[in-house]
C-alpha cells in the first residue's frame, strides 16, 4: 500500500479527536504538521520521554504548526493521557486506529496533515531548540526545496562518532548509506503526495526507498545549520539488521538499475549496501552518482562542493589511469 490507497481525509473526520490551541484567536491554517506515529507509547517507563515530546512541539515558535498524532489503537491509556494534556498552544489532533505498522500509520499522517509542510517526530524523540522548524521552513522557502535536511543529536548506545551529526560530510554515500533521520527533514507536502508517500512492502526500510525515489523524481533538498532536534538511534530497524539489509539491498538494486542503469544483481546490490563503496568496476556509477548528489542538495556549508569537485577530479585521474592499462 502507498499514499494514493489511504482514504481521504474526509473519510476520517470522525476518527480525529481535536484538543484546540488555549488561544481563543487560533483559527487559521497551519504552516507546518509535526506527525507523531505512535502504539502504547506509555508502557515500560517511556511516559517521560512522550511528556518530553508532545511539550518540545508546544514550545516551538516562529511558525503556527499543529502536532497530529496517528496511534496505533493504543491499550495502555495513551488516548485518556493525551485529552487530559493541558499544554497546548497549537492544536493536537488525534486519530486512534489500527494499521499494519509505522508507515501505513505516517501515510496517514500526511493524508490527514493540514499544514504545508510536514516533519516526523517518533515519541522517544523530542526538538531541543524551540525555533529549529521556523528556521527549517525560513531554508526551505527561501530555496525552493521539496525538503530540508540538519543535523541531529542521536541518543543511545554508540552514537559518538553517528554520521548523523554531520551529515552532509556522508553525502557522497547518500545512495548506499542515508544518514537522514527522520525528525531532522522538514518536507513540503505537496513532495510527499508527488512521491506517493511511503511504501508500505518494506517494514523497516521505506523512509529510505521514498528519500530514494524523490531524488529521482528531481526533488530538491536544502541543508538547515541547525541541529534541533534529538532522535533514540536504537528503533526497530537496529534490532533487525537482517530484514533492514535485505530490504536496503532490494531498494539499492531497484534504484541503480532504474536510475543509473547498472543491471545489478541482487549479490552486488548486497555488496554495496554492506560495504557502503562502489567496486572498480562501478566507477562511472559513482561519478554518476556524486552528480546526481551535487545537483539534488542545496545550501549546503561553504567548501562542501569544492571537496567534491576534488573527489570528481580524483575520480576522473583515476578512470583515465585505470583506462590505459
Amino acid at each position: 500500500m502507498m499514499l494514493s490507497d489511504i482514504p481521504s481525509a474526509d473519510f476520517f473526520r470522525e476518527d480525529i479527536i481535536l484538543k484546540p490551541a488555549s488561544c481563543p484567536t487560533r483559527n487559521n491554517v497551519p504552516v507546518v504538521t509535526v506527525v507523531t506515529v505512535c502504539y502504547n507509547p506509555l508502557k515500560d517507563g517511556r511516559k517521560d520521554a512522550f511528556i518530553k515530546n508532545l511539550d518540545s512541539v508546544q514550545n516551538q515558535t516562529g511558525v503556527l504548526l499543529e502536532h497530529l498524532i496517528i496511534d496505533g489503537a493504543s491499550t495502555d491509556g495513551t488516548i485518556d493521557f493525551l485529552k487530559a494534556y493541558s499544554n497546548t498552544q497549537y492544536d493536537i489532533r488525534i486519530m486512534s486506529k489500527t494499521d499494519t505498522g509505522i508507515y501505513e500509520a505516517m501515510n496517514r499522517g500526511i493524508a490527514l496533515s493540514q499544514g504545508k509542510y510536514v516533519i516526523f517526530l517518533n515519541t522517544d524523540d523530542y526538538f531541543h531548540c524551540p525555533d529549529g522548524i521556523a528556521r527549517s521552513v525560513k531554508v526551505l522557502e527561501e530555496n525552493d526545496c521539496s525538503f530540508t535536511f540538519s543535523p541531529i543529536n542521536p541518543i543511545g548506545p554508540h552514537t559518538q562518532h553517528s554520521p548523523h551529526r554531520n551529515p552532509q560530510r556522508r553525502l557522497h554515500k547518500f545512495f548506499l548509506f542515508c544518514t537522514l533521520p527522520h525528525p531532522s527533514m522538514l518536507f513540503r507536502r505537496t513532495a510527499l503526495v508527488e512521491t506517493d508517500g511511503y511504501d508500505e512492502t518494506y517494514r523497516l526500510a521505506a523512509d529510505y526507498d521514498m528519500m530514494l525515489r524523490m531524488v529521482s523524481e528531481g526533488h530538491k533538498a536544502c541543508f538547515v545549520n541547525c541541529c534541533f532536534a534529538t532522535f533514540l538511534a536504537s528503533g526497530f530497524s537496529q534490532q533487525n539488521r537482517e530484514l533492514n539489509v535485505m530490504e536496503k539491498t532490494r531498494i539499492v538494486r531497484n534504484f541503480h538499475n532504474k536510475v543509473f542503469g547498472t543491471e545489478l544483481t541482487d549479490t552486488e546490490a548486497a555488496y554495496l549496501v554492506s560495504k557502503c563503496k562502489y567496486p572498480r568496476k562501478y566507477l562511472s556509477v559513482y561519478v554518476k552518482s556524486q552528480k546526481l548528489i551535487s545537483d539534488t542538495f542545496m545550501a549546503l556549508p561553504q567548501g562542501f562542493f569544492d571537496k567534491l569537485s576534488r573527489r570528481f577530479n580524483y575520480m576522473k585521474y583515476y578512470i583515465k589511469s585505470f583506462l590505459s592499462f
